[in-house]
Protein backbone atom coordinates (compact mmCIF):
# COMPACT_ATOMS: atom_id res chain seq x y z
CA UNK A 1 0.00 0.00 0.00
CA UNK A 2 1.55 3.16 -0.77
CA UNK A 3 1.72 6.05 1.44
CA UNK A 4 -1.05 8.47 -0.13
CA UNK A 5 -3.91 5.46 0.31
CA UNK A 6 -2.84 4.83 3.85
CA UNK A 7 -3.26 8.93 4.62
CA UNK A 8 -6.74 8.59 3.02
CA UNK A 9 -7.56 5.53 5.06
CA UNK A 10 -6.66 7.36 8.23
CA UNK A 11 -8.55 10.60 7.63
CA UNK A 12 -11.77 8.46 6.72
CA UNK A 13 -11.72 6.44 10.06
CA UNK A 14 -11.02 9.45 11.71
CA UNK A 15 -14.01 11.27 10.26
CA UNK A 16 -15.92 7.93 10.70
CA UNK A 17 -14.87 8.43 14.49
CA UNK A 18 -15.99 11.91 14.79
CA UNK A 19 -19.52 11.05 13.38
CA UNK A 20 -20.27 8.31 15.94
CA UNK A 21 -19.47 10.95 18.67
CA UNK A 22 -21.98 13.38 17.28
CA UNK A 23 -24.29 11.04 17.13
CA UNK A 24 -24.08 9.52 20.86
CA UNK A 25 -24.01 13.76 22.33
CA UNK A 26 -26.16 15.58 20.44
CA UNK A 27 -29.05 13.54 19.15
CA UNK A 28 -30.05 11.08 22.64
CA UNK A 29 -33.43 10.12 19.78
CA UNK A 30 -33.00 7.72 17.27
CA UNK A 31 -32.39 9.45 14.14
CA UNK A 32 -32.18 7.99 10.60
CA UNK A 33 -29.22 8.78 8.18
CA UNK A 34 -29.48 9.31 4.38
CA UNK A 35 -25.94 8.54 3.22
CA UNK A 36 -23.06 7.63 4.44
CA UNK A 37 -20.19 10.13 3.80
CA UNK A 38 -18.02 12.46 5.08
CA UNK A 39 -20.37 14.82 6.48
CA UNK A 40 -24.14 13.26 7.57
CA UNK A 41 -26.75 15.58 7.98
CA UNK A 42 -29.76 14.63 10.53
CA UNK A 43 -33.45 15.49 9.23
CA UNK A 44 -36.48 15.38 11.27
CA UNK A 45 -39.77 14.26 9.14
CA UNK A 46 -43.23 16.32 10.42
CA UNK A 47 -46.10 14.51 10.68
CA UNK A 48 -49.20 16.39 8.98
CA UNK A 49 -52.58 15.06 9.74
CA UNK A 50 -53.85 14.68 6.41
CA UNK A 51 -57.85 13.97 7.66
CA UNK A 52 -58.23 17.40 8.95
CA UNK A 53 -59.17 19.86 5.58
CA UNK A 54 -56.23 22.76 5.54
CA UNK A 55 -57.91 26.11 6.19
CA UNK A 56 -57.59 28.80 3.63
CA UNK A 57 -55.48 31.50 4.32
CA UNK A 58 -57.43 34.67 5.13
CA UNK A 59 -56.66 37.72 3.52
CA UNK A 60 -57.28 41.11 4.90
CA UNK A 61 -57.92 44.14 2.12
CA UNK A 62 -59.98 46.69 1.53
CA UNK A 63 -63.39 46.36 -0.40
CA UNK A 64 -62.83 46.63 -4.02
CA UNK A 65 -65.67 49.12 -4.34
CA UNK A 66 -64.67 51.71 -2.09
CA UNK A 67 -62.57 55.08 -3.56
CA UNK A 68 -62.90 58.36 -3.11
CA UNK A 69 -64.59 58.90 -5.80
CA UNK A 70 -67.71 57.90 -3.77
CA UNK A 71 -68.04 53.98 -5.21
CA UNK A 72 -68.97 52.05 -2.99
CA UNK A 73 -72.95 51.07 -2.98
CA UNK A 74 -73.73 52.67 0.79
CA UNK A 75 -71.65 56.19 -0.54
CA UNK A 76 -73.90 56.35 -3.67
CA UNK A 77 -77.21 56.05 -1.48
CA UNK A 78 -76.20 58.59 0.42
CA UNK A 79 -75.24 61.08 -2.38
CA UNK A 80 -78.33 60.56 -4.25
CA UNK A 81 -80.56 61.14 -1.45
CA UNK A 82 -78.72 64.43 -1.02
CA UNK A 83 -79.18 65.05 -4.73
CA UNK A 84 -83.07 64.57 -4.56
CA UNK A 85 -83.17 66.64 -1.39
CA UNK A 86 -81.93 69.79 -3.07
CA UNK A 87 -83.85 69.41 -6.33
CA UNK A 88 -87.07 69.41 -4.23
CA UNK A 89 -88.57 67.73 -7.51
CA UNK A 90 -89.36 64.52 -9.28
CA UNK A 91 -85.86 63.37 -11.13
CA UNK A 92 -85.24 60.18 -13.53
CA UNK A 93 -82.96 57.40 -12.97
CA UNK A 94 -80.74 58.81 -15.47
CA UNK A 95 -80.53 62.45 -14.30
CA UNK A 96 -79.10 60.46 -10.87
CA UNK A 97 -76.89 58.21 -12.58
CA UNK A 98 -75.68 61.57 -14.29
CA UNK A 99 -74.56 63.61 -11.12
CA UNK A 100 -73.07 60.56 -9.40
CA UNK A 101 -71.26 59.73 -12.58
CA UNK A 102 -71.38 55.94 -12.87
CA UNK A 103 -73.73 53.49 -14.60
CA UNK A 104 -77.10 52.74 -12.39
CA UNK A 105 -76.72 49.28 -11.37
CA UNK A 106 -79.60 46.90 -10.50
CA UNK A 107 -78.93 46.46 -6.75
CA UNK A 108 -78.36 50.52 -6.34
CA UNK A 109 -81.22 50.77 -8.38
CA UNK A 110 -83.27 48.11 -6.04
CA UNK A 111 -82.16 50.42 -2.67
CA UNK A 112 -83.08 53.63 -4.12
CA UNK A 113 -86.85 52.03 -4.62
CA UNK A 114 -87.14 50.32 -0.88
CA UNK A 115 -85.05 53.86 0.56
CA UNK A 116 -87.57 55.34 3.15
CA UNK A 117 -86.62 58.89 2.35
CA UNK A 118 -86.95 58.75 -1.34
CA UNK A 119 -90.65 58.35 -3.14
CA UNK A 120 -90.40 56.14 -6.62
CA UNK A 121 -93.29 56.62 -8.60
CA UNK A 122 -93.17 53.38 -10.50
CA UNK A 123 -95.56 55.14 -13.60
CA UNK A 124 -92.99 57.81 -14.39
CA UNK A 125 -89.89 55.73 -13.51
CA UNK A 126 -89.14 58.74 -11.25
CA UNK A 127 -87.49 59.70 -7.78
CA UNK A 128 -88.30 62.06 -5.29
CA UNK A 129 -87.22 62.97 -1.61
CA UNK A 130 -89.55 62.54 1.11
CA UNK A 131 -89.32 65.19 3.90
CA UNK A 132 -90.86 64.75 7.43
CA UNK A 133 -93.40 66.94 6.42
CA UNK A 134 -94.83 67.84 3.12
CA UNK A 135 -94.57 71.54 3.20
CA UNK A 136 -93.01 73.16 0.48
CA UNK A 137 -94.57 76.46 0.25
CA UNK A 138 -96.25 79.37 2.71
CA UNK A 139 -100.17 78.05 1.52
CA UNK A 140 -99.46 74.49 2.54
CA UNK A 141 -97.70 75.59 5.90
CA UNK A 142 -100.48 77.85 7.00
CA UNK A 143 -103.00 74.68 5.94
CA UNK A 144 -100.61 72.35 7.92
CA UNK A 145 -100.81 74.51 11.22
CA UNK A 146 -104.22 75.06 10.81
CA UNK A 147 -105.24 71.28 11.25
CA UNK A 148 -103.44 70.94 14.46
CA UNK A 149 -105.15 70.24 17.40
CA UNK A 150 -102.82 71.06 19.83
CA UNK A 151 -100.51 74.02 20.71
CA UNK A 152 -97.39 72.02 20.24
CA UNK A 153 -96.40 74.06 17.09
CA UNK A 154 -93.72 72.95 14.44
CA UNK A 155 -89.76 73.03 14.46
CA UNK A 156 -88.31 74.87 11.91
CA UNK A 157 -85.80 72.34 11.78
CA UNK A 158 -87.90 69.91 10.25
CA UNK A 159 -89.68 72.30 7.77
CA UNK A 160 -85.96 72.86 6.64
CA UNK A 161 -85.66 69.41 5.74
CA UNK A 162 -86.70 69.29 1.81
CA UNK A 163 -87.37 73.04 1.82
CA UNK A 164 -84.78 75.16 1.34
CA UNK A 165 -87.09 78.32 0.79
CA UNK A 166 -88.27 77.58 4.75
CA UNK A 167 -86.81 80.41 6.73
CA UNK A 168 -87.59 83.21 4.32
CA UNK A 169 -91.47 82.41 4.28
CA UNK A 170 -91.10 82.02 7.86
CA UNK A 171 -89.95 85.50 7.89
CA UNK A 172 -92.34 86.63 5.24
CA UNK A 173 -95.64 84.99 7.25
CA UNK A 174 -94.13 86.39 11.05
CA UNK A 175 -93.53 89.74 9.44
CA UNK A 176 -97.67 89.50 8.09
CA UNK A 177 -98.72 88.42 11.63
CA UNK A 178 -99.84 85.02 9.96
CA UNK A 179 -97.96 82.93 12.33
CA UNK A 180 -95.89 83.46 15.71
CA UNK A 181 -92.36 82.35 16.07
CA UNK A 182 -89.91 82.05 18.87
CA UNK A 183 -86.45 82.14 18.05
CA UNK A 184 -83.02 81.06 19.20
CA UNK A 185 -81.01 83.58 21.68
CA UNK A 186 -77.64 82.98 20.15
CA UNK A 187 -78.49 83.84 16.38
CA UNK A 188 -81.50 84.82 16.79
CA UNK A 189 -82.75 81.73 14.37
CA UNK A 190 -86.47 80.69 14.18
CA UNK A 191 -87.05 77.72 16.38
CA UNK A 192 -90.86 76.85 16.16
CA UNK A 193 -93.72 78.41 14.78
CA UNK A 194 -97.56 78.30 15.62
CA UNK A 195 -100.78 79.56 13.38
CA UNK A 196 -101.59 83.26 14.85
CA UNK A 197 -105.47 82.60 15.57
CA UNK A 198 -106.87 86.30 14.58
CA UNK A 199 -109.86 85.49 16.66
CA UNK A 200 -108.49 85.57 19.75
CA UNK A 201 -107.06 89.07 19.49
CA UNK A 202 -109.04 91.13 21.82
CA UNK A 203 -109.46 94.65 21.19
CA UNK A 204 -109.31 97.32 24.04
CA UNK A 205 -110.82 100.08 24.79
CA UNK A 206 -108.79 103.17 25.53
CA UNK A 207 -110.32 104.32 28.98
CA UNK A 208 -109.53 101.28 30.14
CA UNK A 209 -105.76 101.35 28.53
CA UNK A 210 -105.47 104.84 29.99
CA UNK A 211 -106.10 103.23 33.51
CA UNK A 212 -103.87 100.63 33.24
CA UNK A 213 -100.84 103.07 32.75
CA UNK A 214 -101.97 104.88 35.23
CA UNK A 215 -101.00 102.42 37.62
CA UNK A 216 -97.62 103.63 39.08
CA UNK A 217 -95.45 99.95 40.28
CA UNK A 218 -93.15 100.50 42.87
CA UNK A 219 -89.22 100.69 42.24
CA UNK A 220 -87.65 97.05 42.77
CA UNK A 221 -86.09 97.62 46.16
CA UNK A 222 -89.91 98.84 47.43
CA UNK A 223 -92.00 96.09 46.34
CA UNK A 224 -91.65 93.89 48.92
CA UNK A 225 -92.13 96.30 52.03
CA UNK A 226 -95.24 97.44 49.23
CA UNK A 227 -96.38 93.98 49.42
CA UNK A 228 -96.22 93.44 53.28
CA UNK A 229 -97.84 96.92 53.90
CA UNK A 230 -100.77 95.42 51.25
CA UNK A 231 -100.94 92.06 53.40
CA UNK A 232 -99.41 90.03 50.51
CA UNK A 233 -96.37 87.97 50.89
CA UNK A 234 -93.14 88.59 48.54
CA UNK A 235 -92.42 85.70 46.14
CA UNK A 236 -88.86 86.14 46.89
CA UNK A 237 -89.45 85.37 50.27
CA UNK A 238 -88.55 81.90 51.69
CA UNK A 239 -91.56 80.33 53.75
CA UNK A 240 -89.00 78.67 55.08
CA UNK A 241 -88.04 81.86 56.91
CA UNK A 242 -90.98 82.98 57.85
CA UNK A 243 -91.47 83.15 61.61
CA UNK A 244 -95.03 82.13 62.68
CA UNK A 245 -96.44 83.34 66.59
CA UNK A 246 -97.37 79.76 67.96
CA UNK A 247 -98.75 81.01 70.95
CA UNK A 248 -100.76 82.91 69.30
CA UNK A 249 -101.75 80.14 67.24
CA UNK A 250 -102.55 77.74 70.14
CA UNK A 251 -104.41 79.86 71.85
CA UNK A 252 -107.13 80.73 69.49
CA UNK A 253 -107.19 76.89 68.84
CA UNK A 254 -110.54 75.35 71.02
CA UNK A 255 -109.28 71.48 72.27
CA UNK A 256 -111.59 69.43 71.14
CA UNK A 257 -112.10 66.40 73.06
CA UNK A 258 -113.62 63.26 71.74
CA UNK A 259 -114.77 60.99 74.83
CA UNK A 260 -116.13 57.55 73.88
CA UNK A 261 -118.62 55.89 76.72
CA UNK A 262 -119.48 52.24 76.34
CA UNK A 263 -123.14 51.95 77.33
CA UNK A 264 -123.75 48.69 79.13
CA UNK A 265 -127.07 47.86 81.10
CA UNK A 266 -128.64 48.34 78.00
CA UNK A 267 -130.98 45.79 79.40
CA UNK A 268 -132.05 48.10 81.86
CA UNK A 269 -133.75 50.87 79.56
CA UNK A 270 -137.21 52.31 80.54
CA UNK A 271 -136.15 51.02 84.34
CA UNK A 272 -133.37 53.75 85.24
CA UNK A 273 -133.60 57.04 85.10
CA UNK A 274 -131.74 59.74 83.26
CA UNK A 275 -129.44 61.11 85.42
CA UNK A 276 -128.09 64.24 83.54
CA UNK A 277 -130.86 66.72 84.49
CA UNK A 278 -130.27 65.80 88.19
CA UNK A 279 -129.63 69.66 89.80
CA UNK A 280 -128.99 70.02 93.77
CA UNK A 281 -132.30 70.74 94.06
CA UNK A 282 -133.45 67.41 93.17
CA UNK A 283 -134.91 65.71 89.72
CA UNK A 284 -136.22 68.05 87.19
CA UNK A 285 -139.82 67.64 86.39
Amino acid sequence: MSLDKQAAAFIRSAQAGLTSQRRTVAAPQPTTTTSAGPQTTLKRKKIVDRSKPVPAPIVYSQPTDTSLMGQHILTQVHHAVQFLKSRESPQTMQQIASYLSISMTPSLLEILKRNERITYDASADTFEFKPIHNIRSAQALLAFLQQQTTAQGLSVKELKDGWSGAIDTIADLEERSEILVTRTKKDNQPRMVWINDRTLDVVVEEEFRNIWHKVVIPAPGELPGELERAGLKPTSVDPATVKKDVKATQKGRKRTVNRRVKISNTHMNGILKDSKDLKSGGWKK
